[in-house]
């Protein structure tokens, strides 16, 4: 009898090695590549608001997948008498000697890609269509997402990043300010006098979050690994914000020599 227990315990250990459950593993779906444009700029600059129509133009032609932020630095940035606002920051003009000083104007860094036999990012208007296609038939390496908590006038941005692919080199978070709406003295090649008094600034960068070089997140990463951040933003802080409710985050985590993924957010969704 009981060894006849025993031949039953064993055969219905062998039906449970052969009663296999089958599974899958589920990779996650990248989203949509974005690509993040650094517009460089001054109120003194006439060639400059031609740059951010054909952006804007752009945008529109490539389904709103391009983020734009407009950084004012270099001798076309002094303000005029009659203007009310001063864009350029110490920040601002960190951010130009890092990205490189252009040599004719419009010019802007296209996803922080290096120009092939230069040194520096900053790349003619002529090239900014062909290297945005690119990057946007390019898969996502990262999935980016932003949610902002707003209490008062204290915000909460959270920044949560899944590596999709592992990486062997730095990993880097950069944290961009802009605001929207800001009414200013502009020279426009396109205006017949020598500025246009009322001239619309949109996504003007200003203040950058963290380090201007990016807060390093990683030496390294392994793929699926997912990372988390977080920042408080207090307007009550910031005197130089005109109109916070037209204010937006811009978060990008890159190497040092590419932006990986660019989200953006609304301070008031």
């Amino acid at each position: 009898m009981i060894r006849l227990i025993g031949i039953i315990i064993l055969c219905c250990g062998f039906w449970s090695c052969d009663d296999e459950i089958p599974y899958e593993l589920v990779v996650p779906e990248p989203g949509q590549q974005k690509v993040l444009v650094e517009e460089i700029s001054g109120v003194r600059c006439p060639n400059c608001p031609d740059g951010s129509r054909l952006l804007e133009a752009l945008n529109a032609d490539f389904d709103g997948n391009l983020i734009v932020v407009t950084y004012h630095a270099g001798s076309f940035s002094i303000p005029y008498k009659d203007s009310k606002y001063d864009f350029k920051t110490d920040q601002t003009v960190e951010l130009m000697e890092m990205l490189g000083r252009p040599i004719g104007y419009p010019a802007a860094a296209i996803q922080r890609i290096p120009v092939e036999g230069q040194d520096g990012f900053q790349r003619f208007s002529n090239t900014w269509t062909t290297i945005i296609s690119e990057v946007l038939s390019s898969t996502p390496v990262v999935d980016l997402t932003l949610a902002v908590d707003t209490v008062g006038t204290r915000h909460q941005l959270v920044i949560s990043a899944l590596f999709l692919e592992a990486m062997d080199h730095p990993v880097y978070l950069t944290v961009y300010l802009t605001e929207d709406g800001l009414v200013d003295p502009q020279a426009d090649t396109q205006a017949g006098e020598e500025y246009v008094e009322d001239f619309v600034h949109n996504h003007v960068l200003r203040r950058i979050l963290t380090p201007v070089t990016g807060r390093k997140w990683a030496d390294r990463s392994d793929a699926f690994l997912l990372m988390e951040d977080s920042l408080q933003v207090d307007f009550h802080e910031m005197p130089e914000i005109v109109d916070p409710e037209k204010t937006a985050f811009v978060v990008f985590v890159h190497t040092n020599d590419q932006v990986l993924q660019v989200e953006k957010a609304k301070a008031f969704p």
